[in-house]
């Protein structure tokens, strides 16, 4: 039970940090972002989710907000984006409904790599690690990811 307290607190935390971070109208986002689209919340998404959390401190050191809309209604943060803007988004992206589409947006705005329903967190890290403006921010401050 504290367990589920705890990462509910989690969740609900970096939600709210989330809320403010998407312009949908801004060509430039001041952070990286995942977007995960599915058709429904199924085991897809919550593995999606529970990988969120385990890779929490390599998502926050390379600025990385993650959101997830799916066509049934559930949408994590909740209430971050009207139907509208969602619509907007699934069509900047081209967004197949019946299909898992994980986006990889740079802080350009710009899709970067996108994948299915598996997500692979090392190649996304990976991805990001060799981004010029990445790399700068590595020069100016150390991993404390590493254990």
């Amino acid at each position: 039970m504290k367990l589920f307290i705890s990462l509910l607190s989690l969740v609900l935390f970096v939600g709210i940090n989330n809320c403010a971070a998407y312009p949908v109208d801004s060509m430039h986002w001041n952070h990286r972002s995942i977007l995960y689209f599915a058709p429904e919340k199924d085991q897809h998404v919550q593995e999606f989710m529970k990988q969120v959390l385990m890779n929490e401190c390599a998502l926050q050191e390379r600025d990385i907000k993650t959101v997830i809309i799916t066509n049934d209604g559930f949408n994590q943060p909740y209430d971050l984006f009207s139907p509208e803007e969602i619509n907007h988004l699934q069509q900047k992206y081209n967004i197949p409904k019946e299909h898992h589409t994980g986006i990889l947006v740079g802080k350009d705005g710009l899709e970067k790599h996108r994948w299915n329903e598996k997500t692979n967190w090392l190649q996304l890290t990976e991805i990001v690690d060799r981004m010029p403006l990445r790399k700068e921010e590595m020069r100016h401050q150390a991993s404390r990811c590493q254990i």
